[in-house]
């Protein structure tokens, strides 16, 4: 047999084989992990929607001077955005010209109107009405799907005495930038992994994305101020 012949009958060295085997396992472990790395995509994803929506409800209660809400469909997962019918916060400027009378029981009904929106689930949903931003094109009623495998773990809002975790939770904006402190968990179904947590401050209205499940904090009064503050735990 010619030195031609037995190179072309050569074997694999051992080193092809480790390489070979390698190639295997990183293939298999790409298989095996691909679903997870998706659905942790979609989680991610999941969030920024819902952030996004928070900043288009404080956006559009402050340009319409109307009430907007977050719509939270656990259930269904997904999300929408709907706005007030009626503004009950804003005065007519001929308000000041009728006595203080006027005044005091324009202040009193609208003192009831804050009251009866921070009841939450009482909250007539006849008063509120979908709106395009954040909907499905093909049922506006509906709102955008969270996507596939995101769970909606739980919902915690000021007005709520206990975390919600199905049927429908909502988040409130009014006009002159005041929103309402929540804080939206998010996870992949059927993990077991911490997931994602929305945070929404309710004095700046600002939305954020923290690791892990994250309860809801009370806003606490800063020495330092008169007023309330929103201190940032990074």
């Amino acid at each position: 047999m010619g030195p031609a012949r037995r190179a072309h009958a050569r074997g694999l060295t051992l080193l092809e084989v480790l390489i070979v085997i390698a190639l295997i396992a990183l293939l298999g472990g790409t298989v095996m992990l691909g679903p997870g790395v998706l659905a942790s995509s979609r989680v991610r994803s999941a969030a920024t929607l819902i952030v996004s929506g928070v900043r288009l409800g404080a956006t559009r209660a402050n340009s319409t001077g109307r009430p907007t809400r977050l719509v939270i469909d656990i259930d269904e997962r997904r999300v929408l955005l709907e706005e007030a019918t009626s503004s009950t916060f804003v005065r007519d400027k001929d308000d000041a010209a009728q006595g203080a009378e006027a005044s005091n029981e324009i202040e009193k009904l609208a003192q009831e109107e804050a009251a009866r929106i921070l009841e939450g689930p009482r909250a007539p949903r006849a008063r509120f009405t979908p709106v395009s931003a954040l909907s499905d094109p093909d049922d506006p009623s509906r709102g955008r799907a969270l996507g596939k495998g995101v769970q909606i773990a739980r919902v915690q809002t000021e007005h709520d005495s206990e975390p919600i975790s199905r049927g429908r939770a909502y988040v409130y904006f009014w006009p002159g930038g005041l929103t309402e402190h929540a804080a939206i968990h998010l996870k992949r179904e059927g993990s077991s992994d911490e997931g994602l947590t929305v945070r929404i401050q309710a004095l700046t209205g600002r939305a954020t994305i923290q690791r892990g499940r994250v309860d809801l904090e009370p806003v606490r009064f800063d020495d330092d101020n008169e007023g309330l503050s929103e201190r940032e735990e990074d």
